[in-house]
């Protein structure tokens, strides 16, 4: 080779120019995104001054608000549903939460409970129960809800027998369970319902429930209109119900 000659070096191409800018935007954006998460989640400015709990009816509320009260401060970013669920703790009439968030500084935590399905009666005690046949409060003797009452015996004692009958009453609509008084599961394992003016509902096992309601409501109907004397209604067969 001379010793004259010169290597020329080539200007970069324009493509590799703009995919080096682009490096250099995406890296840059994804540093501001870092720096703001953490910004957030540690800033002051976001952090939880109020609570407010929604959705409790069963569990009081004071309770709750007390149970979160080590959330005050937190900045919102860093408050999670596992750490809301772990300070609420094992509360049976909580069956799930959602928490979010009310800018500026309001933590919301809804409440969603499990579906009260009567009123075990115990002695003197009587407990708010669920479908599960899980107790869910503790009520007095002036409490008013208007629920199916069940009195404590050897089958409400045994857990799968309690869930049997709790289970069947989760069937029942509300427009039908809403004239019931007691309710009791017989040995065979079909529920009986205690309506007004000493009659019987024989209501079975859960099975066919839509067509036990519909048949149950035209029998309730015509009851209430005076048209049937039936002391008993057996819609165990909702095809085939009896009377007597």
């Amino acid at each position: 080779m001379m010793e004259n000659s010169k290597v020329v070096e080539l200007p970069a191409s324009p493509e590799k120019k703009r995919r080096k800018l682009l490096l250099i935007i995406a890296a840059s954006i994804v540093a501001l995104s870092v720096t703001a998460v953490l910004v957030l989640s540690f800033s002051p400015l976001l952090a939880a001054k109020k609570i407010e709990v929604t959705g409790s009816k069963l569990v009081s509320e004071k309770k709750l608000l007390e149970a979160l009260a080590p959330l005050q401060g937190v900045p919102l970013p860093r408050i999670s549903e596992s750490r809301v669920a772990e300070l609420i703790g094992d509360e049976p009439a909580v069956d799930e939460i959602v928490v979010r968030a009310k800018m500026p500084d309001t933590l919301v935590v809804e409440v969603v409970e499990a579906e009260p399905v009567a009123i075990l009666v115990d002695g003197k005690n009587s407990f708010i129960v669920s479908s599960t046949g899980e107790k869910l409060k503790k009520i007095g003797e002036k409490d008013k809800t208007k629920l199916p009452r069940v009195k404590a015996s050897d089958e409400t004692k045994d857990p799968e027998k309690f869930q049997l009958l709790t289970g069947i009453l989760s069937t029942v609509e509300p427009k039908v369970l809403k004239q019931v008084s007691t309710a009791t599961l017989t040995q065979a394992g079909f529920m009986e319902l205690a309506l007004p003016n000493k009659r019987t509902l024989i209501w079975g096992d859960g099975d066919k429930a839509a067509l036990k309601n519909e048949v149950a409501n035209i029998f309730l109907k015509q009851l209430k209109e005076n048209k049937a004397k039936a002391k008993v209604i057996d819609v165990t067969n909702p095809e085939n119900p009896v009377t007597y």
